[in-house]
């Protein structure tokens, strides 16, 4: 299962670099939001992940603004769930299955993080996603049907 996740992360970054070069474009300082940076401006996003309304997992992050270009220190969040659910209209998984979900940073962006989304069974990879998350603002992305990743900046108080 490892080679399949390191696989589909190389993938994801790969595709997200185009992107990633637009974004670096719109940057006036080359600064950008970055997650797990050693830095003074550091700030806390919050995210949740949702299916069928239902909170499946949620954490915290530490992220800052940085003109860096290290990936030292990038992270992947893993959580699992029970099945259930139909992926992408076309990957059934049985409610005795167990699904793993995982969250990294795929890409920088001036305005926030392209954070990569994916879900599989130990066999195969039932959705491989992209979410913004904005530093300073709400975002919200229907990954697939019924499945909902939301992303929030969250008050000082709350940043532990």
């Amino acid at each position: 299962m490892t080679r399949l996740f390191v696989a589909l992360i190389l993938a994801t970054v790969s595709a997200a670099a185009a992107g990633q070069s637009i974004s670096k474009q719109i940057a006036k300082d080359g600064a950008e939001w970055r997650w797990f940076q050693t830095c003074g401006d550091k700030r806390v996003l919050g995210f949740e992940v949702l299916l069928d309304g239902k909170k499946i997992y949620h954490s915290s992050i530490p992220i800052c603004r940085s003109t860096h270009g290290s990936r030292a220190g990038y992270r992947i969040v893993a959580f699992y769930f029970k099945g259930g659910h139909e992926f992408q209209g076309e990957y059934r998984t049985a409610k005795t299955q167990t699904i793993e979900g995982n969250i990294w940073q795929a890409a920088e962006d001036p305005d926030g993080l392209l954070l990569g989304v994916s879900f599989a069974t130990k066999k195969q990879v039932l959705l491989n996603t992209i979410h913004l998350a904005k530093a300073n603002s709400v975002s919200q992305s229907e990954v697939d049907n019924g499945i909902l990743v939301k992303t929030f900046p969250l008050p000082p108080k709350s940043r532990k």
